[in-house]
């Protein structure tokens, strides 16, 4: 009996240490692995302030790089545009001095070339009044004023005031082409004809503005609104106004091209009087 209880004391000592010691390796193992988590948890952090500070290290970079594209940008703004004033200032400088009187070589030419232009109006205003087809300047508010001492005194005076006006902006535009030097009428003919051609660029431009002031103030004066908020289509009117001015100066600007070559070409073939002499 003593040695069976003294066999189950020992059997139970033994399981019970057995069982401790299973406790002490779970426990350990338990450590191990909280201990592992921890560090893979510091590991992760770790890893995460690294991105985040490399990335707030490349955003600076970033945002220096910017800067110092924007400067050097700023730089070059302000360096073209001080070459743009420059060069503006020059031309400026040279065009101011193509309207000089002392470009005028001959002095007769822009009297000339103004009643070419006002003869070549007078045509225009005699064929359209052959074909019952007036220009709208041929009908101004202000030739009812004119008295009929002639039966076509009234045409030939709007003729002459519309010439006048294509005139003005043909000189113009013969001073901006350098159209009166020497050069222009007495060199080389495909020089002269250059110029003439220039002119009449610069003078169609000019032309295409004035037409457009007068159109539109007569564009409103029909619709009674401003000219920009009208809507082609709606006034028959209005649209045939347009369709009229926008004619008109078709043929204001074939005319003139017409009548000014052919009296360049008559110009340069022809020796005038004094083309010798310096302008005094």
């Amino acid at each position: 009996m003593f040695a069976l209880a003294l066999r189950q004391s020992s059997s139970f000592a033994a399981s019970s240490s057995s069982s401790s010691s299973r406790r002490r390796s779970s426990s350990l193992r338990n450590v191990s692995i909280a201990q592992t988590r921890d560090v893979r948890r510091h590991d992760r952090l770790r890893l995460k302030t690294w991105t985040l500070r490399a990335s707030s290290s490349s955003d600076d970079e970033e945002d220096e790089d910017d800067s110092i594209d924007e400067d050097r940008a700023d730089v070059r703004s302000i360096e073209d545009a001080k070459r743009e004033l420059e060069y503006g200032m020059r031309f400026g400088k040279r065009m101011k001095k193509r309207f000089q009187p002392k470009k005028v070589k001959d002095r007769g030419l822009p009297i000339a070339d103004a009643l070419v232009l006002t003869s070549a109006t007078v045509l225009v205003a005699l064929v359209s009044l052959s074909q019952h087809k007036a220009p709208s300047w041929l009908n101004a508010e202000y030739l009812r004023e004119v008295p009929r001492i002639l039966p076509n005194l009234p045409a030939l005076v709007g003729s002459v005031v519309h010439g006048s006006k294509l005139s003005a902006v043909w000189v113009l535009g013969a001073l901006a082409a350098e159209a009166y030097e020497t050069e222009a009428y007495d060199a080389d003919f495909a020089e002269a004809m250059k110029r003439t051609v220039k002119a009449g660029c610069f003078a169609v431009g000019l032309l295409i503005l004035v037409e457009q002031n007068e159109m539109r103030q007569a564009l409103e004066h029909v619709i009674g609104m401003p000219a920009s908020e009208y809507v082609v289509g709606e006034n028959r009117e209005a649209d045939l106004l347009i369709n009229s001015k926008t004619s008109e100066l078709f043929v204001d600007c074939a005319s003139c091209a017409v009548a000014m070559l052919s009296w360049r070409i008559i110009r340069w073939n022809s020796s005038v009087p004094g083309d010798d002499l310096p302008f005094n």
